[in-house]
């Protein structure tokens, strides 16, 4: 089957998603050690917001040739809501919140959202369309 540019960028995302996500749930303990350091980083903030901004652009072009057109739709929103969440909040009160969770959340916790995620970006490689 051939892809459009938008369904490639969600394959390609929702892959490393997949990746990152499965390796985070076999070591939940290192995400949450990370979170701090990456939180800091303009790299990995900028990284973030880029990738957020073409998930969301790219759900949204391709909800018509989806399986599921208005999940596709809904969280090519809630991604682009994201990034203007991110960007209005600023780094200061994202990273206190960070601590914060990380703070409260257990290691299952950790698991348990890595787990979800896991699923939540197969779903999206699967129904494309």
């Amino acid at each position: 089957m051939i892809y459009t540019v938008w369904q490639s960028i969600i394959i390609l995302i929702s892959i490393g998603m997949v990746l990152l996500s499965a390796f985070c749930f076999h070591s939940p303990q290192k995400l949450i050690d990370w979170m701090p350091i990456l939180i800091k980083s303009k790299l990995a903030k900028y990284t973030d917001l880029l990738i957020r901004f073409l998930l969301g652009i790219s759900l949204i072009l391709s909800a018509d040739t989806a399986h599921f057109p208005i999940f596709f739709a809904c969280f090519g929103y809630l991604s682009l809501a994201a990034v203007l969440l991110i960007l209005v909040v600023g780094t200061d009160k994202l990273e206190g919140l960070i601590r914060y969770l990380t703070g409260i959340f257990t290691v299952f916790a950790v698991k348990l959202v890595c787990f979800f995620s896991v699923l939540l970006f197969a779903f999206m490689i699967f129904n494309i369309g």
